[in-house]
Parts: structure tokens; sequence; C-alpha cells
């Protein structure tokens, strides 16, 4: 069976990274029966936890896994590590006496449990004595049910909300008692017409457009960075490092800029620099701008877009510009000299002759774990569940081990 794993981040309420879960499909249809259930989270364990391509996903956190009734009855779980594994125990299982005694043999081992999309509390009552986290879906559930799950077992659970949308629903759970939280609420922007941007994220916004211009000024660009230290800094010790192999130590600007070249000074500058735009975000903010730079990078290569893989880079890594600045992105774009191309893929307006407008859209559906719609346009671009499982992978392995605190 061949599968699509990717990950969601679940945040604590200082926004810091507490874990991830584990999103995954059979490639074959989105539904299953028992077997391929079963099957399904079989391999993906063996993917998560049994190679070291993809153990760069767990990032050594939490990492919450989906388990059907008959997994956890049978003991699988007790054969992953207990101080990362959140068991999550979906909402279709049947809490019979069997299943709370498996689950309080995998308590007793050190495991967590989580009811994952609680909805109705009759159903799981016996579960909820027994579990670490209770997940409420917040597309699935009304203000005052989520309300009511927070009254109910606050203090005797860790509440989580998932599905968090937007960063007024995150608000509004944290409020209501909420301790973690899972959606895409971190990636929205919060746009304000008169909000304005910081002096020192100008500064940033320069020195990418610069870095875009069609035929790049290294002594403009070498003036700009002199009035950034922490970039300055890591630019020098990058090209002195021992990967370059320079005879002599590198002491000017210009001249690291012009040892890197336009194509490489362009990217990694441009990596620096947006994460310097997300410091005041979560951390896997300026990740997931990563991640999608990367991911977008390799599968162009692997659909015959190799002439714009740079292209795609850059639109991966501009994406969420406005939930980090909080300014609509076309009005963002408009200033950092794009081509059109680049311009019409991150919003929205391709024109019939652009190549990458569709697997940029299988890119932010393998991150949503849309896996609906992966099914119906991948096979069109000739891409295979383990070549985009692999090529997620490895960018999230090449997000995670960038330099950019």
């Amino acid at each position: 069976m061949e599968l699509l794993v990717a990950r969601q981040p679940i945040f604590d309420a200082q926004m810091r990274v507490f874990g991830y879960e584990m999103l995954f499909r059979s490639s074959s249809l989105n539904e299953f029966d028992g077997t391929e259930e079963n099957a399904a989270t079989a391999q993906v364990i063996s993917a998560v936890f049994g190679s070291a391509e993809t153990d760069q996903l767990t990032g050594r956190k939490n990492t919450f896994i989906n388990f059907p009734q008959k997994m956890l009855l049978d003991g699988t779980a007790s054969i992953l590590p207990p101080q990362q594994t959140v068991v999550e125990i979906l909402e279709n299982v049947e809490a019979d006496e069997d299943l709370l005694e498996a689950c309080r043999v995998l308590r007793d081992r050190g495991y967590r449990l989580a009811l994952d999309d609680f909805t109705v509390p009759e159903k799981v009552e016996a579960l909820t004595s027994i579990a670490d986290f209770l997940k409420v879906d917040f597309r699935a559930t009304s203000v005052a049910q989520q309300m009511d799950a927070a009254t109910r077992f606050k203090g005797k659970v860790g509440l989580l909300a998932e599905k968090v949308e937007t960063q007024e629903e995150f608000r509004c759970a944290r409020d209501m008692g909420y301790e973690y939280f899972q959606g895409f609420f971190f990636a929205r922007p919060v746009i304000s017409s008169t909000r304005q941007i910081p002096g020192f994220k100008l500064q940033f916004l320069r020195i990418l457009h610069e870095l875009h211009q069609p035929e790049m000024d290294f002594r403009k660009l070498a003036d700009l960075l002199k009035r950034e230290p922490g970039l300055s800094y890591k630019l020098l010790r990058f090209v002195n490092s021992a990967w370059f192999g320079l005879r002599s130590p590198v002491e000017s600007l210009q001249r690291a800029l012009v040892s890197l070249g336009e194509d490489a000074a362009r990217k990694w500058l441009s990596v620096l620099t947006m994460a310097n735009l997300a410091s005041d975000h979560p951390t896997e903010l300026a990740i997931s701008t990563l991640v999608r730079a990367r991911f977008f990078e390799s599968l162009a290569k692997e659909t015959g877009l190799t002439q714009l893989r740079d292209d795609c880079f850059l639109v991966g890594m501009f994406s969420l510009l406005d939930a980090m600045l909080g300014r609509p992105l076309a009005e963002l774009v408009e200033g950092l000299n794009l081509h059109g191309q680049i311009t019409r893929t991150l919003l929205d307006h391709p024109h019939p002759s652009d190549k990458m407008p569709p697997v940029w859209k299988l890119v932010l559906a393998y991150e949503r774990g849309d896996w609906d719609t992966l099914g119906a346009d991948a096979p069109a671009l000739d891409l295979k569940p383990q070549t985009l499982t692999g090529c997620y992978a490895e960018a999230v392995k090449w997000a995670d081990s960038a330099e950019i605190a």
C-alpha cells in the first residue's frame, strides 16, 4: 500500500510547538474499510519511526498518531517510544470494557492518550477518565459545545482545540481554557488597513526587493546588509565556512556576495530575511514557509519544471508574507519586482499558459492533508505517492536544519 504522510503542528498557549499530528492516507481512496485502516496505520508507524529519512517529520517532539480499534486492542502502540507517542483514539471506536482495559495498559506503560474529534460526550464518557488530551473539532462543534467541553473537562485533561482556522478562534479557545491548538490559524493573516509595517521590517523588505532585481547590484545589496549586523554576520560566517574551502577569509560583504553568486545569494539571503520577517510569530511559521519553498522546488524537478525551480522556491517563500506582516499579499508582492508567473501563482490568478499553478495547488493540498485533491490531481502530473512523501520529508528535514534563529 502506498501512503501519503504529512504533519500538522500542535501549539501550546504561548505558541510554542508542542508536537505534531501525523496526517496520512492510502493513495487509492480516501475511505477505508477496517483492514485498510489498520494496514495504513501500521505502515505510517514504520514510515515515521522506522526510517532515518522521515524521522525528521517528528522533530523529536510529541507525535500524535491515530489508532483504530483493532490496533488498540492488539497493543500495536506498545512498539513505539512512550515518551514521544500520543495515541489518538478515533471517534468511531466502541468504548467497551476490552478497549478500556487496553487503554489502561497503555497508560500504565507511559503512553498518553488523546480522544480525537470529541463531539458527543456520552459516546466516550468512560474514556474521558483515562484520557490525557481531549481534541475538540472547532469546525464540527458549536461555540456552546466548545464551551461545555471546556467547562466539564478543564483541569481534568489537556484541552486541545483542533481545526482552528483564525486568530480570533485561537483567542476564543484560549479564553475558554483550551491549552493546545491545532490548525492553520498561525498562518492566517490578521490584516488591518491602518497597520504600519515596523521600520526594521521595512529594511528587510528593501533587502528582498533588491535581491529580486533582474540584475543584482552587489554593491547596493552590501550597503543594505551593513544596516543589518545579524544578516551580515551570518553571511560572512557562511562564506568563510569549510564548505567553501576558500584559501583566505572573506571580510567584505560585497566580496562575500560575489563569492556566493547571484543564485545562491538570492536564495540563501531570502531564507534568512524571511525568518527575520517572521520573528514575532511562532518559529513554525518560518519553518512552514521553508518547507513550502523546498517542497515546491523539489516537485518542480519531478514534474518537468526544472527551469522554473528557483521561481517555485520563491513562490513558497513569499506565500505567507501576508501572515508575517499583516498586509494584503497583493500589496506586498507588488513591491518585490517578481515576474508575472510568480505573482499570478501567489495571488491565484493563473494564466492558461502558466505551468506552476497546478503543482502549487498540490503543495497546498499536501500541507493541509487534502488527500482528495491529491488523489484527483497528482496522477495528471505523473506524481506517485512515494515521490510526494519523499520530497515532503526531505523538505521538512531541510527546513528544520536551516539556521533561522
